[in-house]
């Protein structure tokens, strides 16, 4: 894909604004969801350093995310549940990690 066909974070504003009073239109934001979620997937974990913190993390994760804040909001939420299922020093309950990874999808 080029540059040429990829929209802005104003492009996919308008959309939102615009498919919010037009059902059909809604798919495209489904859609948008959809390709935001595969990205996330399909990008390799980076490896955090074993001095980095969460909040240096979930830093990254954000200057990662493509999108408007929801977007952010999700990547920041996927960050805690990884940061949670990778750290040894305390457990978490499965549960918890699941509901965090389930809220981030909602």
């Amino acid at each position: 894909m080029t540059d040429q066909h990829r929209a802005t974070d104003l492009q996919w504003i308008a959309i939102k604004v615009w498919a919010s009073d037009n059902v059909a239109y809604s798919t495209i934001l489904e859609l948008l969801h959809r390709i935001e979620a595969l990205e996330v997937a399909a990008k390799p974990n980076h490896p955090a350093k074993p001095d980095s913190s969460l909040v240096d993390q979930v830093e990254d994760a954000l200057d990662m995310a493509r999108g408007d804040s929801e977007a952010k909001a999700r990547a920041a939420i996927r960050e805690v549940a990884t940061w949670m299922t990778s750290n040894r020093d305390h457990h978490f309950p499965p549960a918890l990690v699941f509901a965090l990874e389930q809220e981030a999808e909602r």
